[in-house]
């Protein structure tokens, strides 16, 4: 995490407002609207506001493989190269839950059947 090599597997972080949109866009704006910097850090964080309850999230940690973003790490031996070609014909694998936000924690609406 420290060398920032997650980014090049996971740019957009781990999970955005759902709504009418299906990526919602109010992710990136305050409780008023208005648009905060993204954190210098993460640029492309699709979720940077405060969750409140009656919001509703999709969680997706996941691995991409999109070649453009992983080209400065190639070669890294912090990276098993060989499973990422290996999940490179596929785009890469992930998983996702969306929930519900409540006022003492979140409730999953994903059916466990279907994992």
């Amino acid at each position: 995490m420290e060398s920032g090599l997650t980014r090049a597997f996971c740019p957009h972080g781990l999970g955005h407002l759902l709504g009418v949109q299906v990526h919602d866009v109010a992710g990136r704006v305050d409780a008023a609207g208005r648009p905060p910097p993204p954190p210098e850090a993460h640029p492309a964080l699709r979720l940077t506001r405060s969750l409140e309850a009656g919001m509703v999230v999709t969680i997706e940690p996941g691995l991409y493989v999109i070649p453009m973003l992983l080209a400065p790490t190639v070669g890294g031996s912090d990276v098993d190269w060989g499973l990422v070609e290996r999940l490179a014909g596929h785009g890469g694998i992930r998983i996702e839950d969306n929930l519900v936000v409540t006022a003492d924690g979140a409730r999953n609406l994903t059916p466990s059947d279907a994992r």
